[in-house]
């Protein structure tokens, strides 16, 4: 997945090179770095450079030595706005609604005197037409330029006009764009509006460079991908898929044309607009009548008429896998009632295990009660991991295996049930045990792509047969051996973190910038976007680093800080300019810590750059924690906005700071009872990659609600000291810090 800190990382490293602080070679290798892990992507890169050497920051060269001189070619190609920059460096941008959408004229209400849409027309007195970029079942889809917004492009679907005989088609349709508005993934290709223009119905979508997964596997990979190539797509629509099932919205038409492949290699679903809403209305219009519909990519239910349901996006995406993998349709492009009735099965695929073919087989069953049921398990069952049958996979990760050994002790009591509990009620009470579980899951941050957690669900579910065919018991050994595997890998085994802003958080702070008075828009949040980091076992430290622990460093090492060589450090208050403070270091504001009743030593020291907090972990035998690290353990597992919670009001002027406490009188509010993880300082943490470390807190001088949040972070240089600027340390190590009997070093 996409990280969050590219774009600021090579703006950071831009600004250092302008200032004589960095070197050329240097700034390439970042850049390169960047673009190799996925953080930035060739259009933001070379739209960002381009800027700089305009500004003559950089030599045009520096674009052929990575490789982005290609952009400059004539091929029409989206060129990212200025304002736009930091959100495409999310993989998708949020364009305001009231923007783009034009006046909706029913198009059953005027004659279509306009003529046959050609190349060059203008739609809703704003969009003009460019060039054709294809065509599908549901229309035509152009290249648009914006007449309103110079510079701005947008695909634009105009609708075949059939779909004017279809009312209700066409209102269903209306609301479905606006419910998957709101599907804001960077795998999802954003529909932005549905709009008519004398007769003519044409959706606004976001204009991407590249080619759909149909025309690259006929272009390219004519008898299939291989596997690490394809892998990394599926994982793509896979994530877009779920997402979008989680938010109830089922895509009802998957297929390869409508899966789209930028120029950076990440795979985007197209023709959201379309889908219908899992819990929506039931609606007695057929999509097939207007396109949205493909039979050989569509379920055997789908084409009975029967309810949308995921299971069907998951018959499709089988299909759609199995085409990537094989370079053929599983059925020969036949219906699945075709090829049920025909009594087809899907031939292995010689590059997949025995265990793979059988996931894929399992997600292209007919019946849709044999279906695989989510796009989760489909993708842990290509991840290929051996489980035992006896036993649960092991390194199974932590939070999963939290959730598994609840779903076990459940199933022990549930198991222990009087016999006389009517088969009725048993099912009832599993079923409503199911759902409480799966609400603790969400709690719990589990990851369900996760494929040791998929895995170690079947797994169990291998354990509840065999106890079944022997008679359940409290003292079952397969049960005492599954319990004590998790017990043993959720002390010891990796955990999943959901780190960075969803767009639901990004509007919360965006009212609160609205609230304050202080300007900021989405693409102030840009290098927070969200993402799922792996984190092994490590230990933060409960408390900042104090001023005692630093002298001893400081007598024992001889050493002295960026402040104390400059002769000087730099205050900020909140969003302030910074001032830099002659004479002023580490010691003077100690001393200025003094008050009645304190000693200073206890109070965290500040004034501290980057290198000397890393020199001052190292000599204790530790590190900085990367910044996934900290977030992961200041947000806890219920992903806070705040140090105190979720309401900007809640933390009132104690919580929020007003004054810097010593660090065991700070309050805990971290994962493993932590202190001062917000309204204490900010700290210097680790880059998760790349060369530009940056500041995670707030620290106790900042009033300003959208600085205070968990997510926020703070870019300065990192040779320079600041006033309200301290550090803790972590160490890597074999078990967390909750597991039964740790005791910190």
């Amino acid at each position: 997945m996409t990280t969050s800190n590219g774009l600021e990382q090579v703006r950071a490293a831009i600004a250092a090179l302008a200032a004589g602080k960095a070197d050329l070679p240097g700034f390439e290798a970042l850049v390169a770095q960047a673009l190799r892990n996925g953080s930035l992507t060739p259009e933001i890169a070379w739209s960002v450079l381009d800027d700089a050497i305009a500004s003559g920051a950089i030599h045009a060269d520096t674009l052929n030595r990575l490789g982005l001189e290609r952009l400059a070619a004539d091929r029409t190609r989206m060129r990212v706005s200025p304002a736009q920059s930091d959100l495409a460096a999310s993989g998708h941008t949020r364009i305001n609604e009231a923007r783009v959408e034009t006046e909706w004229v029913d198009p059953q209400s005027v004659d279509a005197s306009s003529g046959p849409i050609e190349i060059g027309h203008l739609l809703g007195h704003r969009y003009r037409l460019e060039r054709e970029l294809g065509a599908g079942g549901m229309g035509t889809v152009y290249l648009a330029s914006d007449e309103e917004v110079p510079g701005e492009s947008f695909a634009v679907k105009v609708l075949k006009p059939e779909i004017r005989e279809y009312p209700e088609s066409l209102a269903l349709l209306r609301e479905e764009v606006r419910k998957t508005r709101s599907l804001q993934h960077p795998n999802i290709v954003g529909v932005y509006s549905l709009n008519a223009d004398h007769g003519e119905v044409y959706m606004l979508m976001e204009y991407l460079e590249g080619k759909t997964l149909a025309t690259l596997l006929e272009e390219d990979f004519g008898r299939g991908m291989p596997m690490n190539r394809a892998w990394p797509l599926i994982q793509d629509f896979c994530a877009a898929l779920a997402y979008a099932h989680d938010h109830n919205v089922i895509h009802s038409d998957l297929k390869p044309a409508n899966v789209f492949i930028t120029t950076s290699g990440r795979a985007k679903l197209l023709d959201f607009g379309i889908a219908r809403a899992a819990r929506g209305r039931r609606s007695s219009i057929d999509p097939a009548a207007f396109g949205a519909l493909t039979p050989a990519y569509a379920s055997c239910e789908m084409l009975q008429g029967s309810e949308p349901d995921e299971r069907d996006d998951v018959y499709a995406l089988g299909c759609v896998i199995y085409e990537m993998l094989s370079g053929k349709h599983p059925f020969g492009r036949r219906s699945p009632l075709q090829a049920r009735e025909a009594g087809m099965l899907p031939a292995p695929i010689a590059t997949l295990s025995r265990a793979q073919n059988a996931a894929l087989a399992r997600a292209l069953a007919f019946d849709r009660a044999k279906r695989t049921s989510s796009i989760e398990a489909v993708l842990a069952g290509l991840a290929a991991r051996t489980v035992s049958r006896t036993g649960l996979i092991k390194g199974i990760g932590a939070a999963s295996a939290v959730l598994l050994i609840a779903v076990l002790i459940g199933w022990i009591l549930w198991s222990r049930q009087p016999a006389a509990t009517s088969a009725g009620r048993a099912q009832d009470n599993s079923l409503a045990h199911a759902r409480s579980l799966a609400l603790r899951s969400r709690a719990l941050a589990v990851d369900r792509s996760d494929p040791a957690f998929q895995e170690g669900t079947r797994s169990l579910a291998e354990a509840e047969k065999q106890v079944s065919a022997g008679g359940a018991s409290e003292g079952t050994p397969v049960l005492v051996q599954a319990v004590t595997e998790l017990a043993a890998a959720n002390h010891s085994g990796k955990r999943f973190a959901r780190l960075g802003s969803s767009s639901d958080e990004v509007n919360i702070a965006l009212n609160l910038c609205q609230k304050k008075g202080t300007p900021c828009a989405a693409a102030d949040f840009a290098a927070e976007v969200p993402h799922m980091a792996v984190l092994a076992p490590f230990y933060l430290d409960l408390t900042g680093v104090n001023n005692r622990e630093f002298a001893a460093f400081v007598a024992a090492r001889n050493y002295k800080t960026g402040a104390e060589r400059d002769n000087g450090l730099f205050t900020r208050e909140g969003s302030a300019a910074a001032v830099f403070r002659q004479g002023a270091n580490w010691k003077t504001l100690r001393d200025a810590s003094v008050t009645a009743g304190n000693d200073a030593s206890t109070y965290p020291v500040r004034g501290i750059d980057y290198d000397s907090a890393k020199a001052f972990c190292d000599w204790r035998g530790k590190r900085l924690p990367t910044e996934d690290e900290w977030e992961f353990v200041a947000r806890g597992v219920d992903h806070k906005l705040f140090a105190w919670g979720n309401d900007p009001n809640g933390g009132g002027a104690d919580s929020t700071g007003r004054r810097l406490l010593p660090v065991d009188q700070q309050s805990a509010t971290g994962r493993f009872s932590n202190r001062g993880l917000g309204g204490a300082l900010w700290e210097w943490v680790a880059p998760n990659e790349g060369a530009v470390p940056v500041l995670r807190g707030p620290s106790w001088q900042e009033t300003d609600p959208v600085r205070e949040r968990l997510a926020a972070r703070r870019m300065e240089d990192p040779t320079h000291a600041f006033a309200d600027v301290g550090f803790r340390c972590a160490q890597s190590l074999e078990m967390w810090p909750d597991a039964p009997g740790f005791k910190a070093n």
